[in-house]
C-alpha cells in the first residue's frame, strides 16, 4: 500500500500535471469505487471544477477544486495515469476525468481504493479519525506516552494505527523501529517518552527522505505519473530478510498483527522494562519497592545511591568545592539558602545517581523488569526516561500518622515537606500506574503482585509471542 512518501510524491506530480486543469466531464466505470456521494452526483458536481490546489493529509490525495472538496484513497493499487489526449480505458481503468487539456484516469487492479466529494465547507468525514501528520509541531512524546497509556498493542502495530500518527505504512514502520533500536513486539504502554521523542525524529528524518526520494517502489507500486521511487535503496531491514544487517546479524522476518515484519535480532533485542517506583513522603514507596524485591525482581534505591556516594572521599571533596562545606546538615543549610548552588550541587549528584542506575540496568537488563525508587521523579525530567512509572500515593492523614509513628516527626514539619513536594494530584496525571495505600500491609502487597502481573507477565507475554 503506498505510505505516506508515495502519496505525496503523487500528488505532488499531479500538481505538476493538472494543477488549473478543468473538468469537463467525468465516467464512472466501476460505481462502488465512489464512497461519497453516489456516483451519478459525484460525476455531475465535478463537471466545471478546476483543480485549484492539491493537499495530501495522512495516506489520502486531497484535490481542492473550485467549489469542492475532492479525496481518494488509494488503498493497495490504486494509480493515476495522466493522458495528453484520449485514451481508452483499459479493463482496470474505473474512473476517466475527461479535463479541457487531456484526461486523468484512476487505474486498480483490486478496486479498494476509494473517493470521496465534499462542498466547500462541509466537514471531510474521510478525514475525521486521522491523528496527527507527522510533522505537526502539535505532535509530541507527552501526548503520545498520553495516547498509548492502557494500549497493550505492540509498538509496531501502534505506529499503524492512524488515528495516533497519519502516513505510516508497514514499510516505515519497520524502518522506524530500527532506527531507534526497539523491538517491534515491545508493548506501546511502556515506551518512555525520551523514546517517544525518538521515535518522532526517527519518523520525520525517515519520512522526509523517502520524500525526497520520491516514494518506495516496492512490488506493484509506483507512482505511475513517470516518476519512480528511490527509497528501497535505503531500507535497512524490511524485506531484507536473511540479509545481514549492518551489525553482522541476520535480518529476521515474523509476523505482528499480520503484518510482515523485519528486524534485527541483535540491534532490536528486547530489555528489561525500566521502572520507576516514587511517591511523596509517607505514602509507602519504600514499602513497595520492597515488596516487589521480596517477588524476585531486581529493586534499587536513588537514596541508598546518594548515601553511597556521600562515603566517597573524593566525591565529598567535589560537594565542598561546589558548596564550601561537606558535612550534609551544613550543605542542607547552604543549598536551602542558595538556589544557584543548590542547582550545581544536584545537576552534580544527580548526574552520579543516574550513571549508578544505568549500570545497575545493565546488569539486569536480561530480567523481565527493572526498578528504580525515585523520590523526586516528578520533581525532575526523570519521569520522562522510564518505560513505566509507578505512583504510591495515600492521604495526608494516612502519611502524618506513618511519620509520627516512624520517624518521630512533628505535624508541622511534615506538612511542611508535603507541602513542598508535587501534589499527588498533578503526578497522577504523569503516571503509568498508581497503588493507593491507606489500607493493611496486606492489602498493599495485593494490589503490588496485581501491579506485577499487569506489567511483567503481560510484557513476557508479548515477548514470548
Amino acid at each position: 500500500m503506498p505510505e505516506l512518501p508515495e502519496v505525496e510524491t503523487v500528488v505532488r506530480t499531479l500538481e505538476q500535471k493538472i494543477h488549473n486543469r478543468i473538468i469537463e466531464s467525468v465516467d464512472i466505470i466501476y460505481e462502488r469505487i465512489v464512497d461519497y456521494p453516489d456516483a451519478t452526483a459525484f460525476s455531475a458536481c465535478l463537471k466545471g471544477q478546476k483543480f485549484e490546489t492539491f493537499d495530501r493529509r495522512g495516506k489520502f490525495l486531497v484535490f481542492n477544486l473550485t467549489d469542492y472538496v475532492m479525496i481518494a484513497h488509494l488503498r493497495m493499487e490504486g494509480k493515476f495515469y495522466v493522458y495528453p489526449e484520449h485514451r481508452e480505458p483499459d479493463k482496470h481503468t474505473h474512473i476517466v476525468f475527461k479535463l479541457d487539456k487531456g484526461e486523468l484516469h484512476y487505474n486498480d487492479v483490486r478496486k479498494f481504493g476509494r473517493f470521496w466529494l465534499y462542498e466547500k465547507g462541509q466537514p471531510l468525514k474521510a478525514l475525521e479519525s486521522l491523528g496527527y501528520e507527522p510533522f505537526d509541531e502539535k505532535l509530541n512524546s507527552e501526548w503520545l506516552k498520553s495516547y498509548c497509556q492502557h494500549k497493550n498493542t505492540p509498538i509496531k502495530t501502534q505506529l499503524l494505527d492512524q488515528s495516533m500518527i497519519a502516513g505510516i505504512g508497514n514499510i516505515y514502520a519497520n524502518e522506524i523501529c530500527f532506527d531507534v533500536r526497539i523491538n517491534p513486539m515491545h508493548p506501546a504502554c511502556f515506551v518512555s517518552r525520551e523514546k517517544w521523542d525518538q521515535i518522532i525524529e526517527s519518523t520525520r528524518k525517515i519520512l522526509a527522505e523517502a520524500i525526497k526520494a520520491g516514494g518506495t517502489t516496492i512490488r506493484s507500486y509506483t507512482s505511475s505519473l513517470g516518476v519512480t521511487g528511490m527509497f528501497q535503496q535505503n531500507l535497512h531491514v524490511h524485506s531484507r530478510a536473511h540479509e545481514k544487517c549492518e551489525c553482522g546479524t541476520e535480518i529476521k522476518k515474523c509476523f505482528v498483527n499480520g503484518r510482515g515484519t523485519y528486524y534485527c535480532p541483535n540491534c532490536q533485542k528486547e530489555k528489561a522494562l525500566f521502572a520507576a517506583v516514587t511517591g511523596n513522603i509517607g505514602s509507602g514507596k519504600s514499602t513497595v519497592s520492597e515488596l516487589i524485591k521480596e517477588q524476585g525482581y531486581p529493586v534499587i534505591s536513588c537514596d541508598e545511591i546518594n548515601s553511597q556516594l556521600w562515603l566517597d572521599n573524593e566525591i565529598r571533596a567535589e560537594i565542598r568545592r561546589i558548596t564550601g562545606e561537606d558535612e550534609k546538615k551544613e550543605v542542607s543549610r547552604v543549598i536551602y539558602s542558595d538556589p544557584e548552588i543548590k542547582e550545581k550541587l544536584e545537576e552534580y549528584l544527580h548526574g552520579l545517581i543516574w550513571q549508578r542506575v544505568r549500570e545497575f540496568y545493565e546488569e539486569h537488563i536480561h530480567d523481565p523488569a527493572v526498578f528504580v525508587e525515585v523520590p523526586l521523579l516528578f520533581e525532575t525530567d526523570w519521569y520522562r526516561r522510564f518505560d513505566c512509572n509507578i505512583l504510591v500515593t495515600c492521604s495526608v492523614e494516612t502519611a502524618v500518622e506513618r511519620l509520627q509513628r516512624t520517624r518521630n516527626m512533628s505535624r508541622e514539619n511534615i506538612m511542611a515537606v508535603l507541602n513542598n513536594q508535587t501534589p499527588d494530584s498533578e503526578k497522577r496525571a504523569v503516571a503509568d500506574r498508581v497503588i493507593d495505600n491507606d489500607s493493611t500491609l496486606d492489602k498493599l502487597s495485593i494490589a503490588v503482585e496485581k501491579m506485577l502481573g499487569d506489567i511483567v507477565k503481560f510484557r513476557q507475554e508479548k515477548a514470548d509471542k
